[in-house]
């Protein structure tokens, strides 16, 4: 399958990537008509840029209720028939990558098409953060080596609780425990613990 392969570290966050897709999509540079959007961890300086990785079996097109999601022939992305789409939303759901987007107008799902296998984003990316993989699967080493990274640097900004501080104290998933409202900064409307 062809993707465009991401290298997290290497991001800046300049979002040059969402301003040239946007403006070859829609005529506009704006954040919001991009199919590549960026997510930014700035508190401790980790851009991602979200793109859809055109799964080999893709949950968003087994989702779909009226078959909207579909298969380009020639670059095989992974697409929205704006026809039949009816913005119900569920591919946005079904996505691991969280990749389908809501366009603000059409309030149909958009997601990366490939530029017909001449992907824009990546030929204006100066630090290499992107890349095409014409054919094959982005590497899952590098992605694990991306959650790595970002767990090391949630633990030593202090973002994580220590496990050993009780189960009222922050919320686990899958092993990693994260903070309670109230370690957040996050505190009640009343002033009160």
């Amino acid at each position: 399958m062809s993707a465009i392969s991401i290298i997290p570290e290497r991001c800046t966050g300049c979002q040059s990537c969402e301003m040239v897709c946007s403006l070859s999509h829609e005529g506009s540079c704006s954040s919001s008509l991009s199919r590549i959007r960026m997510k930014k961890w700035e508190e401790i300086s980790v851009y991602m840029p979200i793109v859809c990785q055109h799964c080999e079996k893709p949950p968003c097109m087994t989702i779909c209720p009226t078959g909207a999601r579909k298969r380009v022939p020639g670059t095989d992305a992974v697409v929205t028939d704006e026809k039949r789409c009816v913005g119900c939303k569920s591919c946005l759901y079904a996505c691991p990558y969280s990749a389908p987007a809501i366009h603000p107008f059409t309030k149909r799902t958009m997601t990366c098409d490939l530029c017909n296998g001449l992907p824009l984003c990546t030929q204006v990316c100066t630090s290499g953060a992107l890349s095409y993989i014409p054919e094959g699967d982005p590497s899952m080493e590098r992605k694990r080596a991306f959650g790595q990274i970002l767990l090391h640097s949630m633990k030593s900004t202090s973002r994580l609780p220590d496990p050993k501080a009780g189960a009222c104290s922050g919320l686990t998933l899958s092993g990693t425990s994260l903070p309670s409202p109230q370690r957040r900064g996050l505190e009640p409307p009343d002033g009160s613990r």
